[in-house]
């Protein structure tokens, strides 16, 4: 019996072995991988301007600029931040005048007295449009920006009927981005987050040092092939994003955030994009805005995952000129 116990546990160590040598090929290969096409559109151009306006509860709202013309807001996702529009900032300006927005929490914004909620998510969007006195507005927004663009878009009906010319649904959802039994366990653990953040405890940090685990589970979110570059921008944002905001965005996200049965009511011409690959706002939901959305265009990107505007830039850019030919009539 022991000489066959010492050659199980022989196999299984050889096993081990040789998991950990192909998980150390495998992050290899990816901290390697360059996509010599795009990679330099992941940068912001060094022409881009700064701007900052007030948010309506004392908070401050941080953008970047560039180009001149009918204005492109871009919002981005959970985690992220302005810079992650770079490759549009890069397409676009030569035709519009595209604006890249820090969501509070995020970047260089701040929240204000209300904190974090998608309802003050909206109400940014609102501010920006109103305090750079935006017109004919291409209002562009990826998972939670999309949402934040939906919310915007429903509370706020005046400015959406004066001032949005169209809406761009990037790899987002109508409701809650997860499958509809896992909502009660998502809520009682937002729940659990935001009690130890009232109550001053401490709660679990979402740092990516760059260890092997983070390149994996960063990589999870993109398609076929993601560069190297492309995955460290999303890592480094993540890491530099504060905790609180992340938590109680999330919270809202899982728990306050529905607006499914308003899609009719928003009668603006829109596109929605989702790549077959996306794993945190797959297919199925881009389907219920295309279908409910009075005038959306619906477009599915193969091989494609979360993270479309540095996966895919020129269908991104492609998508919003076409949007900007049917807003005009």
């Amino acid at each position: 019996m022991a000489p066959m116990r010492g050659k199980t546990l022989l196999r299984a160590g050889a096993v081990v072995g040789a998991v950990v040598v192909a998980e150390r090929l495998l992050a290899r290969r990816i901290r390697n991988r360059r996509d010599p096409e795009h990679d330099e559109l992941l940068v912001p151009p060094d022409d881009v301007r700064h701007l900052t306006v007030p948010s309506r509860d004392g908070g401050t709202l941080h953008l970047l600029e560039r180009g001149e013309g009918q204005p492109v807001l871009l919002v981005h996702g959970i985690t992220l931040n302005a810079e992650l529009w770079a490759p549009q900032l890069h397409g676009l300006a030569g035709d519009f005048r595209v604006l890249s927005l820090d969501q509070r929490g995020h970047g260089r914004s701040t929240a204000g007295a209300d904190g974090y909620g998608m309802g003050q998510l909206g109400d940014d969007i609102a501010a920006v449009i109103e305090g750079l006195d935006l017109h004919d507005v291409l209002l562009v927004g990826h998972s939670m920006g999309g949402m934040a663009s939906l919310t915007f878009a429903v509370d706020h009906p005046e400015l959406r009927r004066e001032r949005l010319a169209g809406l761009g649904l990037v790899a987002t959802s109508a409701g809650p981005p997860i499958v509809p039994a896992l909502v009660p366990r998502a809520v009682a653990l937002g729940a659990w987050l935001i009690d130890r953040l009232d109550d001053g405890r401490p709660v679990p940090s979402l740092r990516f040092s760059g260890n092997d685990l983070s390149l994996f589970m960063i990589r999870s979110v993109f398609g076929k092939n993601p560069s190297a570059a492309a995955i460290e921008q999303v890592r480094a944002s993540i890491e530099g994003t504060d905790d609180e905001a992340m938590i109680r965005l999330f919270s809202g996200i899982i728990g306050d955030y529905d607006t499914v049965e308003h899609l009719g009511d928003i009668d603006v011409p829109a596109f929605v994009v989702v790549g077959t690959r996306d794993l945190l706002t797959p297919v199925p939901f881009a389907r219920v805005m295309g279908e409910r959305l009075p005038d959306a265009e619906l477009t599915i990107l193969p091989e494609a995952g979360h993270q479309l505007m540095q996966e895919r830039p020129d269908a991104i850019d492609q998508l919003v000129r076409d949007l900007a030919k049917r807003a005009a009539g």
